[in-house]
């Protein structure tokens, strides 16, 4: 497509957009969507209604003369692949949003178009304001694409769920106004912004006709918002169990009890770096205790701060400590995260001198990539899931949780995990399956 004497910087919306109406819209994410691990692409949000719009679930290359604009998201692992992927595509149709474009837009200005900064739900409104770099608008008139997605992809890793099961996942509220000195979300939200109750309502009354069996609810926090009591039963007609995140702080008997009653199958809580106390988390032994007694399950995920386990006798400490508190909260489910410092969160100072752009590609949550001996930071990519198996085929588990061999996705997952380790690893094993 040709603009005359214009360089691609000196594009408008309208250049763009005249006369090219019929041809194709692609959505992209970067990294490609884990059909085994993920949940809807989170472009789906952002991909305008029309017959010419489409999700390509792997980066393939398409020809640009077909193509009116990309939409990609893109989240730090991905930056590569976006990059060796945008350089053999036409600029002047790409547009980019995620965490890495809203926390470094400069890495974009020579492959993009249009840089998108934080949450957006309507694309067109969106670039069509002035300058390369724009804030993403987001005005709640439409719900997410998922007629571009087959949700039968979606193997999420949840106790009990089977691989045949249908999940699905919604957002009632964007943002966090907590600041944990680790974690991202505030920077590309800083507030709570809650959905309206009609568009609420909307996305309910399309999920039900998937008929999901599972619905992940992926606020950052839900009983953060006043109604959450409401939003969770428009949530329930759909007749799905309801797994959701949450803080301890935020919970209490007359809450667990309202949940339980309303089909809340499991909640996420954050264990975090059990070597900092955060007072979140200050009445977390009374919450789990709860929580077992309404028949609630307990998610619990940790951080292990791979710069603490250096050494056996460091990393028999921690593990020691966390298997304590396992075995104190009895949770059904525990879900292990390297540290991974963002840009902008409290503890960016303390860690940059260990990161480096090579490093991008490792923020999965399971490198240890703060520790550059390659030998050892495998080695703790491995006690990692060994810690979690252990507990996962303990008598404790399947005393006092639940049988863990029932072929359900976190039994699978882990199974998946112990092949894929097992030839490398095997010879230190003392436990065998």
């Amino acid at each position: 497509m040709e603009y005359g004497n214009k360089t691609w910087r000196d594009v408008s919306f309208n250049d763009i957009f005249s006369g090219r109406k019929k041809n194709r819209i692609i959505g992209m994410t970067f990294p490609p969507s884990d059909l085994n691990l993920g949940l809807e692409p989170s472009v789906l949000t952002v991909l305008p209604e029309g017959t010419n719009v489409e999700y390509s679930l792997r980066n393939i290359d398409f020809n640009d003369n077909d193509v009116q604009l990309y939409v990609c998201s893109v989240y730090i692992s991905g930056y590569d692949g976006f990059i060796a992927w945008a350089l053999r595509h036409d600029r002047k149709k790409i547009i980019v949003g995620g965490y890495q474009p809203t926390i470094f837009p400069e890495e974009f200005e020579s492959y993009a178009f249009k840089i998108v900064q934080g949450p957006c739900d309507d694309l067109l409104e969106t670039i069509a304001q002035p300058g390369q770099v724009v804030k993403g608008i987001t005005n709640y008139k439409k719900i997410p694409r998922y007629d571009l997605y087959d949700i039968k992809w979606n193997q999420q890793i949840i106790p009990d769920k089977k691989p045949n099961d249908v999940c699905t996942s919604i957002n009632t509220c964007q943002g966090c106004p907590y600041r944990c000195d680790f974690c991202c979300s505030p920077i590309m939200a800083p507030k709570l912004i809650c959905k309206p109750s009609d568009n609420v309502q909307r996305e309910v009354d399309y999920l039900k006709i998937l008929y999901p069996k599972w619905i992940f609810i992926r606020d950052e926090n839900f009983p953060l918002q006043k109604d959450w009591r409401e939003r969770l039963e428009m949530i329930e007609r759909t007749g799905a169990k309801i797994y959701l995140f949450a803080s301890a702080n935020l919970l209490n008997e007359e809450k667990i009890k309202f949940m339980a009653k309303h089909n809340v199958y499991m909640i996420c809580l954050g264990l975090e770096d059990i070597t900092v106390a955060y007072s979140k988390n200050n009445n977390l032994d009374e919450v789990c205790r709860l929580l077992k007694k309404y028949g609630i399950y307990i998610y619990l995920s940790f951080i292990v701060n791979p710069l603490k386990i250096i050494g056996q006798e460091a990393g028999k400490k921690f593990y020691d400590g966390l298997m304590t508190r396992f075995h104190e909260l009895a949770p059904e489910m525990v879900c292990g995260n390297f540290l991974m410092p963002f840009r902008g969160t409290k503890i960016w100072d303390e860690y940059y001198p260990f990161v480096s752009r090579e490093d991008y590609k490792h923020y999965d949550s399971k490198t240890a990539f703060l520790i550059r001996n390659q030998v050892v930071r495998e080695k703790m990519h491995f006690f990692m899931f060994w810690n979690q198996w252990l507990y996962y085929t303990s008598d404790f588990y399947a005393k006092n949780v639940r049988k863990f061999d029932i072929q359900d996705t976190l039994h699978l997952r882990f199974m998946e995990l112990y092949n894929q380790l097992r030839p490398e690893y095997e010879r230190i094993w003392d436990v065998r399956p």
